[in-house]
């Protein structure tokens, strides 16, 4: 996997990690990351995710998001009549990738529950399962 790719990818897990550990079922909590990460996808936020780097590192995570597409690696939401990214969701190659590199670092467990709290994430989250279990 490619460097730039997998700064990305990896971010991506993290937000999925992180999404598992809200319960996003208790009353009153809403806000546009948590819905859009339920329904859409994951919200893309280079500028968060390189706020300590500068604009050159942003615009790495968006060419980035645009050639892993390209790949199908991921897909990228849109908003109307542009192309500018608001969510992207990974497919399950690029999941397994990621988890892979990072060498026991991700959480698959967490990753599955996060993707199952989703409208988008439920057959990733069975693939994923599915490949974690034939892991040693």
């Amino acid at each position: 996997m490619h460097p730039k790719h997998f700064q990305l990818a990896s971010r991506l897990l993290a937000e999925i990690e992180v999404f598992a550990e809200i319960d996003v079922s208790a009353v009153g909590i809403s806000s546009s990351w948590l819905d859009g990460m339920r329904i859409r996808g994951i919200p893309f936020t280079p500028e968060y995710w390189s706020a300590t780097q500068g604009p050159s590192r942003k615009m790495q995570l968006v060419r980035a998001a645009r050639d892993m597409e390209r790949q199908g690696l991921l897909r990228r939401l849109t908003e109307p009549h542009r192309d500018r990214t608001t969510y992207v969701i990974p497919n399950v190659t690029l999941l397994r990738q990621t988890i892979e590199n990072l060498s026991g670092q991700a959480d698959v467990n967490a990753i599955c529950l996060g993707l199952r709290k989703t409208h988008w994430g439920a057959e990733l989250a069975a693939q994923l399962e599915q490949w974690a279990a034939t892991l040693p």
